[in-house]
């Protein structure tokens, strides 16, 4: 007979706490924005208000003017809806709570929110408008966590609560440093030593995510090959450019893939992830067109580097959503520190067997890009 505590209820009680203890990249970007989505949201996309450009105030003079104060918005939707369906086996079935959480639960939901991490990181390499360093080179010494630092101060990014979120090889060079090793440094040094972080130094949190790494700028190598230029002339401020030549007939450009255009020195960042068809695609950028984009120039792809990464959560939105129960079935959806998680249980009389699945919707946007930078060398 199966344990009947295993009830989807309880089960999904255990993978939202295993969910919460084990989300890396989801815990470090702003989700407030999650309560404005509801399960006839799913899919549908909300718009999120962007902060005004900060600009000097105006000396009175005896009179004052309005500042124009130009509301924008992007938009964010649950677009990825990641799961994993487990097959019971009879033993499986009459495991007690604690040794099915341990078996079957946690590794379920570990697969599931390393998707999430993966998926939130790649978004949120929109920050790669803006770096520190040489972009195909991974950070190691004082002086490029100086560089980061600098490029985040010259654009006014508040520096309380900043994160340096990086790779496992940038860990191995920041953990030998004398910097994070010396309690002449901190206390923080000799705890970190101890527990095998790196803590908080310079300004920033520093977390390691070994989803981190090489930066992939596409689906595929022919996304981003060809004879690649602008199709149709582009007024300078224009946000969205179409391109074709590209070899791929099929393909994504990934957010984050940067570029220039001939006669113009500015770096131009993908700020959403763009399906080709038929050799061409559109792409939504940033920052606006700093000069007119004349038809023909060439588009050249920037290298793709790393993708360990300097920014400020507020810059970044996410939502992690567990869609509702479904009905006629034992589905239940249960939520701990801030992750909900769907579980939903069913069984075969035709085929004697027992499956569960877990199930959550994911999106991410980076709202504003100038709140971030890639952390190179």
């Amino acid at each position: 007979m199966g344990n009947t505590f295993l009830t989807p209820t309880a089960v999904a009680r255990d993978a939202a706490i295993a969910g919460a203890e084990r989300l890396i990249v989801g815990n470090l970007v702003s989700r407030d924005k999650e309560t404005m989505f509801t399960a006839d949201k799913v899919g549908d996309e909300v718009q999120i208000t962007i902060p005004p450009a900060v600009s000097d105030a105006s000396e009175f003079t005896g009179s004052t003017t309005a500042s124009d104060q130009t509301e924008t918005k992007v938009g964010m939707k649950l677009e990825k809806h990641f799961y994993k369906r487990i097959d019971l086996t009879s033993k499986q079935r009459t495991l007690e709570l604690s040794d099915f959480t341990r078996l079957v639960t946690v590794p379920a939901v570990t697969g599931i929110m390393s998707s999430v991490d993966k998926f939130i990181l790649r978004n949120m390499q929109v920050f790669r408008a803006y770096k520190s360093g040489t972009i195909t080179s991974r950070p190691s010494t004082i002086a490029h966590i100086a560089a980061a630092t600098k490029s985040l101060n010259d654009r006014f990014i508040g520096r309380v609560g900043r994160i340096a979120l990086i790779d496992t090889t940038v860990e191995e060079s920041f953990s030998q440093l004398t910097q994070f090793q010396s309690q002449d440094y901190g206390p923080d040094a000799v705890a970190g030593l101890r527990d095998g972080t790196l803590g908080r130094r310079y300004g920033f949190g520093f977390v390691t995510d070994p989803n981190s790494g090489a930066f992939v700028r596409s689906d595929v190598a022919n996304s981003i090959a060809g004879t690649v230029l602008v199709d149709g002339t582009v007024a300078a401020g224009g946000t969205t450019l179409h391109i074709d030549g590209i070899t791929g007939a099929t393909g994504t450009i990934y957010a984050g893939c940067v570029f220039t255009i001939a006669g113009d020195s500015t770096r131009y960042v993908v700020r959403k992830d763009a399906t080709i068809a038929a050799n061409e695609v559109d792409l939504e950028i940033f920052p606006a067109l700093a000069a007119e984009a004349t038809n023909d120039a060439a588009i050249t792809f920037e290298a793709a580097g790393y993708s360990n990464l300097v920014y400020h959560p507020r810059a970044v939105a996410a939502a992690i959503v567990a869609p509702a129960p479904l009905d006629g079935t034992q589905s239940a959806v249960q939520s701990f520190n801030g992750v909900s998680l769907r579980v939903t249980m069913d069984g075969s009389i035709v085929t004697l067997s027992s499956s569960v699945v877990y199930d959550v919707y994911v999106a991410c946007r980076v709202i504003q890009p100038e709140g971030g930078a890639a952390f190179c060398g």
